[in-house]
This record gives structure tokens, C-alpha cells and sequence, in this order.
């Protein structure tokens, strides 16, 4: 008998704790890449282990108009994030307007560099990857975290910035799928870095703790005071545009909880 994903027990919740402000209420959808980034259809699911994994076949879950993660109060889905996305929105389509030339040979340089705000997009980012979770957590009431409380205070504006405790990298992500993940433990020679992701055509983009990351070389730092965003378009590095989800060598491994991963990708009738 052929497995289902385990995706299908993260969305059946009604009220809970909002994983951005914290507080007990009626929980909303929140669709994770924002509506405003993509096209809306139907796509198919599976947490990260079990996309990747070939060797057990698991029946992905079918969703109908997008993934969405009920794990936010309205405040914070609506009047929070729903006032920032529009960032995301410039970002993505101002980007792929400009991968069109680039695709055409219109520049011999392999970068492309988008116009942005880059608080009102960092906090929709990183809104998002919050949202992006199990519904396990909104169980409970949230506990201080070194990881997580700065990054929610930066989100519902108690803090100015998130660069005192945290650094962020983006990249081209040329795939279809989308990937979300919170709480992934990746080691490389040795060093283990604590990443959350969130990868949508045609952005990667991760958030790593301060001066402790580990990121793919063709990556970018995102600093606040950034006017643009530059896009390294080479293809030397393919291979790592999934990363951390990566073919692994030598001594690197990753450790996730598979219910804090999603992987979204289009239903091809």
C-alpha cells in the first residue's frame, strides 16, 4: 500500500497560537510563495524527505489552488503581510521581465539587478517562511527563541533590523518547485549552520544566524542599506540551487523535521 504524505495533517486547524505575533486565535491561510509571486493552480505536495527520496513512493497531497499553511491570525496575514507583499510582487515580475532579455542575449553580463525596498521585501520574506510551518506549533504557546523571536520582532516592526542576529542570501532559482523549510541543521567540514529556506521562481532565499551561515558561493549577502538586489545569473553552480537540499560529498549532511518542509510542484495533466 502506497504511503500518503504526511503534508495532508498540516492544514486541518481552526484556531491556534499566530507564529508571528504569538497570540490564541482563528487561524487563516496563508499562501506560501504569496499569491501576488506566482500563478495560482493546482500543484502537488510532498515534505522535503519524501520528494527526494525515490526509494519509498509516497502519494503526494493534491491541492487545488496553491499551498497555503494555516498557521497565522488574520492580523498578521492581512494587515501585516498582505501590506508588504507587494515588494514580492515588484521583485518577481521586474525580475523575470529582465531574465527575458537576459535569455535573449540583450547582456553579455551574467548579473541582473532589481530596484527594491528592501525592509518592506525582507519582512514579507521572512513573514512567509515564519508562516511555513506544521500546525503542530500553533498548539502550543511560542517559547523565546534565538533564532526565531528576532526574526518575528522584525516582521510585526518591534525591531528596526534583523542583521545584529541574522545574515540572508539569495540566488536564481531557476526550478518549477517550490520549497519551504524551517529548522534545517546543515554541516560542512564540520560546521553546522542553522538555515530556513523559502525558493520560488525566480528567487532562493535563505536566512542563516550571524556570521555562522553556510551558503552557496554564487549567493548574495542581502544587506538592509541594499538599493538593489543583484542576481548572479551564472550556471557554474546549478548543482546548489536547491541548497540545502543538495547532492551531498564528503562529510556534509543535513538534519530536518520533515513536518517544518514543504515541496510544491505542478500537476502536468
Amino acid at each position: 500500500m502506497t504511503k500518503i504524505s504526511e503534508r495532508w495533517k498540516h492544514n486541518g486547524i481552526i484556531e491556534g497560537y499566530c507564529n508571528i505575533c504569538g497570540k490564541f486565535d482563528t487561524l487563516t491561510k496563508d499562501h506560501v510563495p504569496p499569491k501576488c509571486a506566482i500563478i495560482l493552480g493546482p500543484v502537488l505536495q510532498k515534505t522535503v524527505s519524501e520528494f527526494f527520496n525515490t526509494r519509498e513512493p509516497v502519494k503526494p497531497l493534491n491541492a487545488k489552488n496553491g499551498t497555503y499553511f494555516k498557521t497565522i491570525c488574520n492580523h498578521c496575514n492581512s494587515h501585516i503581510l498582505g501590506g508588504l507583499d507587494n515588494q514580492i510582487e515588484h521583485v518577481t515580475k521586474t525580475f523575470k521581465l529582465h531574465l527575458n532579455e537576459y535569455m535573449k542575449g540583450s547582456s553579455i553580463y551574467p548579473f541582473i539587478r532589481i530596484p527594491f525596498d528592501s525592509k518592506s521585501f525582507t519582512r514579507a520574506m521572512i513573514g512567509h517562511i515564519l508562516s511555513a510551518t506544521t500546525v503542530e506549533d500553533c498548539k502550543k504557546e511560542p517559547v523565546e527563541s534565538s533564532f526565531y523571536s528576532p526574526l518575528r520582532e522584525y516582521v510585526l516592526g518591534k525591531k528596526p533590523t534583523y542583521e545584529d542576529t541574522h545574515d540572508i542570501y539569495y540566488w536564481f532559482y531557476p526550478h518549477r518547485m517550490h520549497i519551504s523549510a524551517q529548522n534545517v541543521a546543515f554541516m560542512n567540514e564540520g560546521h553546522v549552520a542553522s538555515i530556513c529556506a523559502l525558493h520560488f521562481f525566480p528567487i532562493g532565499f535563505i536566512i542563516t544566524i550571524k556570521e555562522n551561515g553556510t551558503y552557496p558561493k554564487h549567493s548574495t549577502n542581502l544587506n538592509l542599506d541594499d538599493k538593489f538586489l543583484t542576481f548572479n545569473m551564472t550556471s557554474i553552480n546549478y548543482e546548489f540551487t536547491t541548497f540545502p537540499f543538495i547532492n551531498l560529498k564528503g562529510n556534509q549532511m543535513y538534519l530536518m523535521s520533515s513536518g517544518h518542509t514543504c515541496v510544491s510542484y505542478p500537476l502536468i495533466k
